[in-house]
């Protein structure tokens, strides 16, 4: 295989792991935030209900919850391969940020930040593993040529 495709092949998956951790530390930042200073309180699901979302099949949640008399309305999307997910009138925990109640979630914050946490490892992992290959092929192919000539 020639060291330029080798080479390439190094770049392109650089950038594909400078994309996740780019999309991840936004998750993560939030995701901080929301497990330093967010508030649970109950709620009530008022709509469950699967529907495509940009393509893929996701569970809707749109859920309530009030906060010092005030009430907040929000949705959230869950994959619809998940086992359990809140139905419509069922009682849930809303996580909220008392600075501003409109930033809420029904997943825990630091179940948030342990899922981040993962997909950074893993993309670490990817790319380790992807180097290593990468490299066992060029000293492969540098050693053919060598052996060859």
């Amino acid at each position: 295989m020639p060291k330029s495709l080798l080479a390439l092949l190094c770049v392109a998956v650089a950038a594909i792991q400078i994309a996740i951790f780019h999309a991840a530390q936004k998750s993560d930042q939030l995701a901080q935030h929301m497990q330093q200073v967010a508030q649970p309180c109950q709620g009530k699901v008022m709509k469950g209900e699967g529907e495509i979302i940009e393509g893929k099949s996701r569970y809707v949640v749109g859920y309530e919850f009030t906060v010092a008399g005030k009430s907040f309305h929000s949705e959230e999307y869950f994959s619809m391969r998940q086992q359990q997910v809140p139905q419509k009138g069922e009682a849930i925990t809303v996580f909220f940020d008392p600075a501003d109640p409109n930033n809420s979630t029904l997943t825990d914050p630091k179940v948030v930040v342990h899922r981040v946490a993962t997909l950074k490892l893993l993309t670490l992992g990817f790319g380790a593993f992807t180097y290593s290959f990468i490299y066992v092929i060029w000293r492969n192919s540098s050693g053919s040529k060598k052996a060859s000539s």
